[in-house]
């Protein structure tokens, strides 16, 4: 009996491991499977049901134990009790979303005369109603979301740091706004849980995978993900949040790590891991190569039935994906003096979509929504993807 009331001590301590890794820390082979998600939200949700189980079983099995050999039972049983108090505070207390990356405290917006944050610096950029707002990369890696209204429309601005993306959404569901907290990363993807329903949302795809609300999706925001130089310089009228005191040092450390300068230890973590571009048009995927893209500065592709064509600016921090089409015109695209030459008119255009010169001066491009992220990350969300070959 003594024996089967340490395995029991054991049988806790496994259930609290595989509730924990379910979402935090999971081993690449294993997000890599569809059932991850299945997995980690039935034991999310019955954890508390197996701990009450357990305790049970450990007490019956106790005192089953004859009395003269219960004190040596509980001494054997303290490092036991010790492995899973230790794993049960490892991914109730430390290594779990809600804890591990805290809410944003405050958040000032600023104009670009006011403004703090380096013009280098990533941003995730909003332009709705009439209203501009660009949220630092580095602020929204650690946050993974800032929820915040822009042109009168409660949205909510997310980023994952395993898929290095940006999604943004209508945070209004059902007529109620989401309250989310960070559960942990599936399939190499951000899960949210709203706290009213209890509802797991994929942060790539704005799924409700798992709870009542189950095949709703959020409505996509549109955002573009560029130097927040280049945003300035696209919409000099907005407003930047600024970094909340709270967490200046945590910023710094994961700008470092969007910069490449520093790294984490963990499975899911690879050696300088691919970058892409991906857009979706009428249903088709299609992803450029980052590095590629760097070095050819253009590259043009039929998709969807439209013609699209992507660039970067010279300093090559940014991507930028954009119609062809101007009218009833389909314009090809050429580079010139660090310009972007048309094939109709021989206008310059520069990086912002922007005619700067020539018969269509003054005219611009509308852009297509596009995604900066890690290559596992795409085609984990876009199997059928195609790929650019420059």
């Amino acid at each position: 009996m003594v024996t089967i009331f340490v395995l029991l001590i054991l049988g806790i301590a496994l259930v609290e491991l595989i509730k924990g890794l379910s979402a935090n820390g999971t081993p690449p082979f294993l997000q890599k499977f569809s059932w991850q998600m299945d997995l980690a939200y039935f034991m999310w949700s019955n954890i508390v049901l197996f701990r009450c189980l357990f305790a049970v079983a450990i007490l019956v099995s106790f005192f089953l134990i004859p009395s003269n050999a219960r004190l040596f039972a509980l001494l054997i049983s303290i490092p036991f009790f010790a492995l899973w108090a230790g794993i049960y505070w490892l991914f109730n207390r430390y290594w779990v979303g809600r804890f591990k990356f805290l809410p944003i405290t405050q958040k000032v917006f600023s104009t670009a005369k006011d403004n703090q944050i380096d013009l280098d610096a990533q941003v995730v950029g909003v332009d709705h109603n009439g209203e501009q707002k660009a949220f630092p990369a580095q602020m929204l890696f650690y946050h993974h979301q800032i929820p915040d209204e822009v042109g009168g429309q409660a949205i909510l601005a997310t980023y994952c740091g395993m898929c290095r993306a940006g999604r943004v959404y209508n945070r209004m569901v059902e007529g109620h706004a989401l309250d989310l907290t960070l559960v942990g990363a599936i399939s190499f993807n951000a899960v949210f849980r709203d706290q009213v329903t209890g509802t797991w949302w994929r942060q790539e795809t704005g799924e409700a995978a798992k709870g009542p609300w189950k095949g709703k999706w959020l409505e996509d925001i549109s955002f573009e993900q560029m130097s927040l130089d280049n945003w300035l310089q696209k919409h000099p009228k907005s407003t930047v949040l600024q970094y909340d005191p709270t967490f200046a040092q945590k910023y710094n450390f994961f700008s470092k790590l969007l910069n490449y300068e520093v790294s984490l230890p963990g499975w899911h973590r690879q050696e300088t891991p691919p970058l892409v571009i991906g857009v979706e048009v009428n249903g088709q995927s299609h992803a450029f190569d980052f590095e590629e893209l760097k070095k050819a500065r253009l590259a043009h592709a039929a998709l969807g039935g439209q013609n699209i064509v992507a660039m970067t600016d010279a300093e090559n921090t940014s991507a930028f994906v954009y119609e062809c089409a101007l009218g009833k015109e389909v314009l090809n695209f050429s580079l010139k003096d660090g310009l972007y030459a048309d094939d109709k008119s021989n206008s310059n255009w520069n990086h912002l979509g922007r005619c700067v010169s020539g018969k269509l001066k003054g005219k611009q491009l509308n852009a297509v929504q596009s995604y900066q992220q890690f290559l596992r990350a795409w085609i984990t969300f876009h199997p059928d993807t195609s790929f650019h070959h420059f």
